[in-house]
């Protein structure tokens, strides 16, 4: 851009910030100073932002290709964790829910349709709808707690632990069978144990999912 005040009409490139008419003279008394870059040196002024130098607003995340993206990855060992607290809350849950579907599906099968499950040992002489009761609890009971100690000790815990569910129901429905009993009240005794064995599995893998987490390698 041509400069108005000088008579060739060409920019001066030692002056990149002209001064008003009027003004004195750089380095003189009372005049402008400029810094390094040619900025004038004067409270208040912002210089111009270097390209690639973009300094994003608070709470604005950059973006990928913006120069100043610069994601910090921790890349540290860790192993998988629980916060037992929350788990334990989720299990004791599980256990009630369990508890009330082995008394449901006895009352139901056997009150509504006159079916007669086999019915697991009543060894504290509560009663046989009870006893669906107390063995739906204990079973997620000892499920919750197989599931704590694969997560603390074995790889892949969730997958482990839905073979060790799927293949503890196998064994609870192949032994209805194993006696004399009807082969239709054999079939629906089966058919609780994989409602309960499908229960306990879901419930525990959606506590397990919010209570995962991952520490550090001390």
């Amino acid at each position: 851009m041509n400069h108005p005040q000088r008579p060739d009409g060409q920019d001066d490139a030692t002056r990149a910030y002209p001064s008003r008419p009027g003004t004195p003279a750089p380095g003189t008394p009372g005049g402008p100073t400029y810094d390094a870059t040619g900025a004038p040196a004067v409270p208040g002024y912002d210089a111009p932002t270097p390209v690639g130098h973009h300094d994003a607003p608070p709470g604005v995340v950059p973006a990928a290709d913006d120069p100043a993206y610069d994601p910090v990855v921790d890349t540290g060992p860790t192993q998988p964790g629980l916060i037992v607290t929350r788990y334990w809350s989720g299990a004791a849950v599980t256990v009630l829910v369990s508890a009330l579907l082995g008394l449901a599906c006895s009352v139901v099968l056997e009150e509504v349709f006159g079916l007669s499950l086999v019915a697991p040992p009543d060894a504290l002489g509560v009663g046989h709808h009870a006893s669906w009761a107390g063995t739906g609890a204990l079973y997620a009971l000892l499920a919750a707690v197989v599931l704590q100690l694969l997560v603390l000790a074995a790889p892949r815990a969730r997958m482990f632990f839905g073979w060790l569910v799927a293949l503890s129901i196998l064994i609870l429905v192949a032994l209805p069978f194993t006696g004399s009993t009807d082969p239709l009240d054999a079939t629906m005794t089966g058919l609780v144990w994989v409602v309960l064995g499908v229960a306990v599995f879901s419930m525990l893998s959606g506590v397990l999912g919010r209570t995962l987490v991952r520490r550090p390698t001390t």
